[in-house]
């Protein structure tokens, strides 16, 4: 069935060695949410499937609504990274994005971290890794 509503939000996928970066701008509504899912099960190829980390980096009003918020959970709650570095250095609802986002990734199973610059996102990242 066709949505009646126009994708809110954007977003841009690459790889770095075994790390997923995400660069998304909000705010995010359902059609965004079904946009993304498709592009990341697309994207993550079966070899990298429970071998990576994922660096998502947050521009702009970050915050879903509360629709896509619980699709979004579920749709996590099936993947196969490793752990969450949210970098919040170009968003523009900081406390909001960080309240949304831990409760997302805990009610996910997936560990997470947020931080304020790629930097020290990338670096816990890779501690992650190590633990594992």
């Amino acid at each position: 069935m066709a949505s009646q509503f126009k994708i809110h939000g954007d977003v841009n996928l690459s790889w770095h060695q075994d790390i997923l970066e995400i660069n998304s701008t909000g705010p995010w509504n359902m059609e965004f949410f079904h946009h993304l899912h498709a592009q990341l099960i697309a994207f993550v190829p079966t070899e990298k499937k429970g071998k990576f980390t994922v660096l998502l980096s947050i521009s702009g009003e970050a915050v879903p609504t509360p629709d896509a918020q619980r699709y979004h959970t579920e749709f996590l709650k099936a993947s196969t990274a490793q752990a969450v570095a949210v970098n919040l250095a170009n968003c523009q609802s900081v406390a909001m994005t960080k309240a949304v986002a831990n409760q997302v990734y805990t009610q996910a199973g997936l560990p997470h971290q947020i931080f304020n610059n790629r930097l020290d996102a990338l670096q816990w990242l890779q501690n992650e890794v190590y633990k594992n």
